[in-house]
């Protein structure tokens, strides 16, 4: 196809090698989904102490859960001695605390460090400080959002402003209940392809 067959209303697309070239894959992880706030779970799914749910953002897993005073927590799903993950499934029901599976590292719902093989007679260890690194997190309109940035955006200006960008009002959106909206149906689909091709054929729609 020659430059002067080409219609202005359609929007080229992006050069091919940029769908399939790993290290801009790697890239948009690090400087796109790892960098921004995303909606992770409903606050409901975490109905009482010890519930959590893993989510992967751009390279990493996070462990979400609630803590005994009933605050959400959340962690990167990675024990801190071999970094292996602490949680393999999707979801689950603590009873006491979290521990890894390798060498029993344990982690209370706060993400402390109460116990580990030999730990008392490592006195230097400071159980704070060895604890389960924390995410970034904010609850709102009854959803979980989390940022895996060490300084995250703007949730009023990113989040907030969208919503306002869109409907015109903040307060509009208060009028879908979202918080108690109930999932009809769920249907999951595998897709053996780049991120951008996803979004690029939802635009179309």
């Amino acid at each position: 196809m020659t430059a002067d067959m080409i219609s202005e209303s359609l929007i080229s697309t992006l050069p091919g090698h940029t769908y399939t070239d790993a290290a801009i894959f790697r890239a948009e992880q690090e400087r796109i989904f790892e960098q921004m706030w995303f909606c992770a779970i409903r606050t409901a799914d975490l109905a009482k102490a010890g519930a959590w749910k893993t989510v992967q953002i751009g390279r990493e897993s996070v462990l979400i859960s609630r803590t005994r005073k009933g605050e959400i927590r959340a962690f990167y799903n990675v024990c801190r001695h071999r970094g292996v993950k602490l949680c393999l499934e999707e979801s689950g029901q603590a009873e006491r605390s979290f521990q890894c599976p390798y060498h029993a590292w344990t982690y209370d719902f706060e993400g402390k460090l109460v116990a580990a093989p030999n730990l008392t007679k490592m006195p230097d260890i400071d159980r704070h400080e060895y604890g389960l690194a924390k995410v970034h997190l904010r609850e709102y309109l009854g959803y979980v959002w989390v940022c895996l940035a060490e300084t995250p955006p703007s949730f009023e200006e990113d989040v907030m402003g969208a919503i306002q960008e869109r409907l015109g009002d903040l307060e509009a959106i208060e009028g879908y209940d979202v918080a108690n909206l109930k999932v009809g149906r769920r249907i999951r689909y595998d897709v053996k392809a780049n991120w951008k091709l996803i979004i690029e054929n939802f635009m179309e729609c």
